[in-house]
């Protein structure tokens, strides 16, 4: 078997080096030199999240075009979100990442991991006995409950549905819905935020000011204005995209594994079908 990446960052050093583990042939292209004659493969693997920056490769000097059009025929190509299925007719599936539930939960894992890392770097205290606010509670959230509370912090859950405060519980932390958000943030010295959306409003804010960290995972717009925050005193950390930058070696592999599960489903199902 053999795999081609295109550019990417650090990640696909990680991914590679899980699919020489598993007995792959690999190669890494990043030059318009390395580009110029493209040989067969079994897969390719773009940059995710996204594959491109302003139509050029992400972690490389090829265009758009250039890095489509290199790309050879394949059973699989796993893309980042800037890409559609149309435009890589080469490959016999797209395989996206962002919709592999088990992939997703690995990168939770990861992104919770680098967030407790994070607030000791920013705080340079330790968790424990620490009031913590976790905003939202999807896979980051959940992932990140449960490794403060057992770190022995002082865990606040803002959830919007009844079944997630009751599964926050569950969890040890403390659940309050969100309309008691600012509430919340007056007693918290450190926030995680994982809404992609703006939960943290002026109120919300002035109660953190002078006295707590927010630490930012959700990606743009993010939880808070940080314009607003640094206005009001607040400081805020912004980490989005974590598991790139913290365990770029483990995020490379759970996307290796993502494109390795897919194409063995796809074997499985043709073999099932031709049965």
């Amino acid at each position: 078997m053999r795999l081609i990446a295109f550019g990417g960052d650090e990640r696909m050093s990680g991914a590679l080096a899980a699919a020489r583990a598993r007995g792959w042939e690999t190669l890494h292209v990043r030059t318009r030199e390395e580009a110029q004659d493209p040989v067969g493969a079994d897969a390719v693997l773009l940059p995710w999240p996204r594959s491109f920056e302003k139509e050029t490769l992400l972690g490389g000097e090829l265009g758009r075009a250039q890095t489509l059009s290199a790309i050879p025929v394949c059973r699989a190509a796993l893309i980042g979100n800037d890409v559609r299925a149309q435009e890589v007719p080469q490959a016999g599936m797209a395989v996206l990442p962002g919709r592999d539930e088990t992939f997703l939960l690995k990168n939770a894992v990861l992104t919770a991991e680098g967030a407790l890392f994070a607030a000791h770097a920013k705080t340079g205290r330790a968790l424990a006995g620490r009031s913590c606010l976790v905003t939202g509670f999807g896979r980051i959230g959940r992932a990140l409950a449960a490794r403060l509370t057992a770190m022995e912090a002082f865990v606040v859950v803002c959830a919007r549905s009844e079944a997630q405060m009751r599964l926050a519980h569950d969890m040890g932390a403390h659940p309050v819905p969100m309309h008691a958000l600012t509430a919340a943030c007056a007693q918290a010295e450190l926030v995680f935020n994982t809404v992609p959306a703006r939960v943290l409003g002026e109120e919300a804010l002035s109660a953190l000011a002078g006295h707590a960290q927010l630490i930012e995972l959700a990606s743009a717009p993010y939880g808070a204005d940080p314009e607003l925050a640094q206005r009001l005193g607040v400081p805020m950390a912004i980490e989005s995209g974590l598991p790139g930058r913290f365990a770029p070696v483990d995020a490379g592999a759970a996307l290796f594994e993502a494109l390795e599960c897919a194409m063995n489903a796809e074997q499985g199902g043709k073999q099932h079908g031709g049965a």
